[in-house]
């Protein structure tokens, strides 16, 4: 007994320490996906003038292919089947029906909050660009289609199933391992949502809001990606919950200005 502790110490170590690698990849994939779609938007910034959807959108299809080339490149030193990385459609009615779910809970709740806020006197949070027929549907469908789709495989596939498959060979069981993957994949996907500068070092964006957002968010999409294992769930529920998050705020916005 008292050989198990120290080597479940030392495991738990080894994957904290491939937390911190997979935080410092996944956040250089998303540094060098902005700097590949900003000579694409900047040529073909004319088809949205106000900028609020085209270069996200650029960034996420970036950021897709790259999460894309290094899951392969792990497949291959790692020895992980593709599909592993939940590139399969295993459980998907489960997972749809889960979705569907969430997502209407979360839709009443997030217009519970925004009515307890304007009738509290707050105001409405604006979107972040004049709000227009083109700007609100070229943004929706950033949210529906690849918000989710770009980031799903990059927070859920890339950094999960290597942790799975390392706490699986040392011997961790697996609900351990599935919490603590879980656990390192939201930590991760919530400072992603965090902008930092670097010289000197300091915090440019920070909303207390939105990272409980992304807590949840981030344990439900862990949640769908074990139980189906399957990325499909995680970016259905990505997109969608996106999609209800602009959708209820506009209709907040059109009601109460």
């Amino acid at each position: 007994m008292n050989n198990v502790q120290p080597n479940h110490q030392a495991t738990g170590a080894i994957l904290v320490l491939l937390g911190i690698v997979f935080l410092a990849l996944t956040r250089l994939i998303s540094e060098i996906s902005f700097l590949l779609a900003r000579p694409v938007f900047q040529s073909l910034s004319f088809l949205d003038p106000d900028g609020s959807f085209l270069y996200i959108s650029l960034h996420h299809i970036f950021q897709g292919l790259l999460a894309l080339l290094a899951i392969g490149i792990v497949s291959s030193q790692w020895r992980i089947p593709f599909a592993d990385f939940g590139f399969n459609t295993h459980n998907w009615r489960y997972a749809l029906g889960w979705v569907i779910r969430f997502s209407l809970f979360w839709f009443v709740l997030q217009i519970g909050i925004g009515l307890w806020l304007v009738l509290s006197g707050n105001n409405l949070s604006p979107f972040p660009f004049p709000l227009n027929a083109q700007n609100f549907g070229g943004y929706f469908a950033f949210q529906i289609l690849l918000s989710g789709t770009g980031e799903e495989p990059l927070f859920r596939s890339l950094v999960m199933t290597p942790l799975l498959f390392y706490g699986k060979k040392a011997g961790l069981s697996e609900k351990r391992s599935a919490i603590i993957a879980a656990g390192i994949a939201t930590v991760i996907f919530m400072i992603a949502h965090i902008n930092f500068a670097f010289n000197p070092f300091r915090v440019t964006y920070f909303n207390p809001l939105q990272q409980l957002t992304c807590l949840t968010f981030g344990i439900f999409y862990a949640f769908l990606f074990l139980r189906t294992k399957s990325i499909l769930g995680p970016i259905l529920a990505h997109n969608l919950l996106n999609a209800v998050i602009i959708t209820s705020g506009l209709i907040l916005i059109l009601i109460f200005g």
